[in-house]
């Protein structure tokens, strides 16, 4: 393992601890902890950064927050009243914005709260819009997962002046990869997808499609960037799209 994947380990469990609640991890389960959100944050700081207390609490904060909102997703929609699961989950994403809120004041980086406060908000109106359906074209969708799933990472860069085409390279990263899971375990994506375009196979030709224009946009802006940043996004984009797999094959 290198200095970056032990690096990238030791924040996950940092992140981890932070927001493990013994009851709610009885109920729900850990939290999922996305490793590809904490590469692109660590991109975003220094080596030198990355070691300080106040930046470690600054990425951590900025994991929870998105955990927050994606916990919120689990809870399924339903006419009849709100089953206790359903509450837990609820409970659950209620507990990590806390937990996000106490960490940035530990941090003393109270100005990340305004700071994220647009893109949390973004986010949500993106997420309203998928699931109401109506009048949205399937470019439209895949920019509205764009958004729900890199804004959060994309204000940080923003914070921090990051290279444009790392920033690019990251959140295009984060839609291949929901995209790729949508395959696999199809979700709210594919849902509204299907509300569309009605078959099964459309929707899946749709993804495809669009995951193979995102796998050429992002080499695009893998080979714009310095060597150590873009080794990172590369092993990532590797891993996303079975690269290693397709070279063992190959071979």
């Amino acid at each position: 393992m290198n200095e970056w994947q032990i690096e990238q380990t030791a924040l996950v469990e940092e992140i981890r601890r932070t927001c493990s609640q013994s009851f709610l991890v009885k109920v729900i389960g850990a939290p999922d902890i996305n490793s590809l959100r904490v590469s692109a944050l660590m991109l975003a700081f220094t080596d030198k950064e990355r070691t300080t207390l106040q930046v470690r609490k600054q990425m951590t904060a900025a994991i929870i927050i998105q955990l927050a909102l994606d916990t919120h997703d689990q809870i399924v929609p339903i006419l009849t009243e709100i089953t206790q699961k359903d509450q837990l989950i609820a409970l659950a994403g209620d507990y990590f914005s806390g937990v996000y809120y106490r960490t940035l004041a530990e941090a003393k980086s109270i100005h990340y709260v305004s700071m994220l406060a647009e893109a949390v908000k973004q986010v949500n109106e993106m997420k309203t819009a998928l699931h109401q359906k109506e009048g949205m074209s399937s470019a439209e969708v895949f920019q509205t997962v764009r958004v729900i799933e890199s804004n959060i990472i994309r204000a940080v860069y923003i914070e921090n002046k990051a290279d444009s085409n790392l920033i690019e390279a990251m959140s295009l990263l984060l839609t291949a990869e929901r995209l790729r899971n949508e395959i696999k375990s199809p979700f709210i994506v594919y849902d509204v997808l299907l509300h569309m375009l009605n078959r099964s196979s459309r929707v899946m030709d749709e993804i495809k499609g669009h995951l193979d224009e995102l796998e050429s946009s992002i080499l695009m802006h893998i080979q714009k960037l310095d060597n150590q940043t873009a080794a990172v996004v590369q092993a990532e984009y590797d891993r996303i799209f079975d690269r290693e797999l397709r070279y063992t094959e190959e071979g």
